[in-house]
């Protein structure tokens, strides 16, 4: 039962949208995963817009959170009670970030499924007016390469057939490595949008006085290195493909941001431009 869900829900309208892009897009599977990325975003936008509502609606809880700390300074338990108080009745979520991160997952292990029926000609989830449109069907090969790189083999692949340091390997493990790079830019980008003002560094007493925010800002701290991180991990064992569509996706997320948020995103950018330049200094 839910493998039927699974794939009338997920796997086949996935397949059948590559299908279609990589038909009209020059029979290039590089080009579909691109405009299957382009579709994912944009369906993504509903979330964003939440996340970053949440965002505007933590600043504007910050002058009454700060009556709080100095209310309740001696009493952390009341305070982290009164502050939980505070975020149920305006309805923020602290934790609202993952309502972003769950959908990823979801259509990554879709992907997956996507990509290796791709691979192997199993195509039977096909719809038939989608037959019809392309002519594709059970049986016929898909051109799998894209630029340097055959999409459905991973670094880890080659590397075992030509070794770590051959040039057959370079564009995998280069491929891989932009990845993680492209996430971490992403990641202190979106972060910087969310934190328009450059805070300053708060005292021992503060920090013990609000819980909550520690614990995002904390939340927020691991997440700038350990999903870069472990983009770069999974992508050397995953078929380059699954690599090509997350770096895509860490793009398209910057141009999301800018365009649900203009005026933010040039005081966001400001931001991230003085962190930079006081790390130099």
């Amino acid at each position: 039962m839910f493998s039927t869900i699974w794939n009338t829900v997920f796997f086949n309208p996935l397949l059948n949208l590559m299908i279609i892009f990589y038909h009209f897009l020059g029979d290039n599977l590089g080009l579909a995963i691109l405009g299957i990325a382009i579709i994912a975003r944009v369906l993504m936008i509903p979330l964003v817009k939440k996340q970053t509502g949440m965002t505007k609606k933590m600043a504007s809880l910050k002058p009454q959170l700060d009556e709080l700390q100095k209310k309740y300074a001696n009493n952390k338990e009341k305070l982290a009670e009164e502050q939980m108080k505070l975020y149920k009745k305006t309805g923020y979520n602290p934790l609202g970030c993952i309502g972003t991160f769950i959908p990823q997952l979801v259509i990554l292990s879709v992907l997956i499924g996507v990509i290796r029926a791709v691979t192997a000609s199993d195509l039977d989830g096909l719809y038939t007016w989608v037959r019809d449109l392309t002519g594709i069907s059970n049986g016929i090969s898909i051109n799998t390469k894209f630029l340097s790189l055959e999409l459905t083999k991973s670094f880890k692949d080659v590397a075992g057939e030509f070794g770590n340091f051959s040039m057959q390997s370079f564009p995998y493990i280069l491929l891989s490595v932009l990845v993680g790079v492209v996430q971490y830019f992403t990641t202190v980008f979106t972060q910087k949008m969310q934190n328009v003002t450059t805070p300053k560094k708060d005292s021992k007493k503060d920090k013990e006085a609000d819980p909550m925010a520690n614990m995002q800002a904390s939340m927020q701290k691991s997440t700038m290195f350990l999903l870069p991180l472990m983009t770069v991990f999974f992508s050397i064992s995953m078929p380059a493909a699954l690599g090509w569509y997350w770096m895509v996706q860490s793009l398209l997320l910057v141009v999301q941001y800018i365009s649900l948020d203009f005026d933010k995103t040039k005081k966001g950018i400001q931001n991230l431009l003085d962190v930079f330049s006081k790390k130099r200094k």
